[in-house]
């Protein structure tokens, strides 16, 4: 269990976790081995890694309390008492098609945790135009790579912040932790580099400015 898995870890809150795109089935093991939640799902899309998660589980003792399922997605998962679902390490956008094609997940209020490597900006769009508010989110760093986990939950009404460039780029995270501090610098450059990047197109100038405004922004927020 690396920084980053425990950090989706200690967002989820229920009895039964399906996490999505499991790999080794790391975080299941870690959640019922440690009574955090009593069952799991441990899902992937290829049999390779389901595979890995099986031997895994099964060194682990828990094979009553976590259930393989090859899926893509959830979209072979029944959402029965599921009552946190996970998936890290992959694209924002995949992130947002995945929960696109599973409706129960808004009707069963289900917790997410939610950690995208990119496209992050899309994820944060997606979530505050379907009816999901971010609850919290933990900032990660892991070595050179510094992550946000996003817990997530259907509402049904429109969030209480804006969607706003800030938001897109750095969510709910602060600059009153040093990953938080680091998140924020990171996403800064990011801003920079494609806010410059836009100011000689004619169509994206525009953009390019307020991208560079916020950037402006978070270096008074950071402290720079």
């Amino acid at each position: 269990m690396d920084k980053r898995l425990l950090t989706c870890a200690a967002l989820c809150v229920g009895d039964r976790l399906a996490d999505i795109g499991t790999d080794h089935g790391y975080l299941p093991c870690y959640m019922v081995k440690n009574g955090l939640c009593k069952t799991a799902l441990a899902c992937d899309v290829a049999p390779k890694p389901l595979q890995s998660a099986r031997e895994h589980i099964s060194a682990m003792g828990l094979e009553n309390s976590i259930e393989t399922v090859l899926s893509n997605g959830l979209d072979s998962v029944d959402g029965k008492g599921v009552t946190d679902i996970s998936i890290a390490g992959m694209g924002g956008e995949l992130i947002a098609d995945i929960l696109s094609r599973a409706p129960w997940v808004k009707e069963n209020k289900v917790n997410l945790v939610l950690q995208p490597m990119t496209k992050w900006d899309v994820l944060r769009k997606w979530l505050y135009g379907n009816g999901f508010e971010v609850k919290k989110e933990l900032p990660c760093r892991e070595g050179r790579f510094v992550y946000s986990v996003m817990q997530a939950v259907y509402t049904g009404e429109k969030p209480s912040y804006s969607c706003d460039l800030r938001y897109l780029y750095c969510g709910l995270v602060s600059a009153d932790t040093p990953d938080g501090k680091a998140y924020l610098e990171r996403q800064k450059s990011r801003l920079e580099t494609a806010g410059k990047g836009m100011l000689g197109s004619a169509d994206k100038a525009e953009l390019g400015r307020e991208m560079l405004e916020t950037a402006d922004s978070l270096s008074a927020e950071i402290g720079m």
